[in-house]
């Protein structure tokens, strides 16, 4: 395995060239300039066999070689993971022009021109070693972030543990305490005022729980969980409207959506939340005279696919379509809620490289609409 460029003091740049002199003139052209390891190689395959113990911030490969050419050479080294983000420079005549497109599609960066300049030359590979060393950076604060996100991730799971089962211990406390009431003091249950308070207990207890699961939720909203596979958008909206077949019972709601809606690439857990927290949404903002008509719909283009949620609620005016999004947001205290929903709904589709907006006119219902690439 290639060593790790993070506390190398100088850094290294292999040259690549069948004729030695030329070589040994790239070398002195840059010892002058920059504090390098050098190493050199004859032809590709020597190359390829230097690169399995010994990483590189930069190299300087020349495009004519018996064997195997510099193009053929850089192709090979791309293929090796741990080489990919190496920057590969072309070395070649200006004859060998018609070579260098070639040589890009294999991976290289840049080239430089026979004879040698060495301003053109420190100048490019001073380049090079700079985009070399800012991607370095950038590997090592994903990986921070990828680590700080887990345990996040983790604290958030021991966090919710810790603050539900005080809760859920209390409510079957409760229903303890409460059946033994009923058994041992029956004449207590039949006052009304007492027996309307009893009864209170246990919905606070829920929305304790409600609310604890909903900062859960949009805590862990931006982490995209497993991998990301294609799924029919049919089947998760069908799991999501089961889960409010109550609500069709009821006749608070009624679902209906376009035939052959387009499969999406995502994760199908967080995306069915995303349904579920939109859907939801309509049906609390719905008109209380009259039952929600909620509908789905979806395209697809080229590079993206596009899905939407309608209802014929009262809408929302364009001044507040952005602000639903946001995190505490509620534009209506007569509703009950913790003004997350919409918010955790915003994260995930972030999350999948997405965007989210609102489509619609006030009177004319809502209308949601996002976006996910294919």
């Amino acid at each position: 395995m290639p060593a790790s460029n993070r506390h190398r003091p100088t850094r290294r740049i292999l040259i690549v060239d069948d004729i030695e002199d030329n070589c040994l003139l790239i070398e002195d052209h840059l010892q002058r300039q920059l504090k390098c390891e050098f190493r050199k190689s004859s032809s590709g395959n020597e190359a390829l066999q230097i690169l399995k113990n010994w990483s590189p911030d930069c190299i300087l490969m020349d495009i004519m070689m018996p064997v195997m050419d510099g193009i053929e050479a850089t192709k090979r080294i791309k293929m090796i993971p741990a080489c990919h983000d190496i920057p590969v420079l072309m070395v070649t005549a200006k004859q060998e022009m018609d070579s260098l497109e070639e040589a890009f599609d294999a991976g290289a960066v840049d080239y430089i021109y026979k004879p040698i300049d060495r301003t053109i030359l420190v100048s490019r590979v001073k380049s090079a070693l700079r985009s070399k060393e800012d991607l370095d950076r950038i590997k090592v604060l994903n990986k921070e972030l990828q680590q700080k996100k887990q345990e996040l991730s983790s604290f958030s799971q021991t966090v919710s543990h810790d603050l539900k089962s005080p809760i859920v211990g209390a409510a079957s406390l409760y229903d303890l305490f409460l059946y033994r009431i009923k058994n041992e003091f029956p004449q207590i249950i039949e006052d009304e005022g007492l027996k309307e308070l009893l009864e209170r207990i246990p919905q606070t207890f829920t929305k304790m729980l409600d609310f604890i699961n909903t900062q859960l939720d949009y805590a862990q909203a931006g982490q995209v969980i497993g991998e990301l596979e294609s799924v029919p958008m049919d089947r998760i909206i069908n799991a999501v409207i089961e889960n409010f077949e109550y609500a069709e019972q009821e006749g608070i709601a009624y679902f209906s959506k376009l035939p052959d809606m387009p499969e999406a690439r995502c994760d199908p857990i967080r995306i069915l939340k995303v349904w579920q927290n939109m859907i939801a949404n309509s049906i609390k903002f719905r008109d209380t005279k009259n039952p929600v008509r909620i509908k789905f719909g979806g395209e697809e283009s080229r590079d993206t696919v596009k899905f939407w949620i309608r209802d014929n609620g009262p809408g929302i005016i364009a001044e507040h379509q952005d602000k639903v999004f946001e995190t505490n947001a509620r534009l209506n205290y007569d509703v009950e809620g913790y003004g997350f929903g919409l918010a955790t709904v915003k994260k995930i589709i972030a999350a999948h490289g997405g965007n989210i907006w609102i489509d619609s006119e006030v009177k004319d219902g809502a209308c949601f609409v996002f976006e996910l690439p294919r």
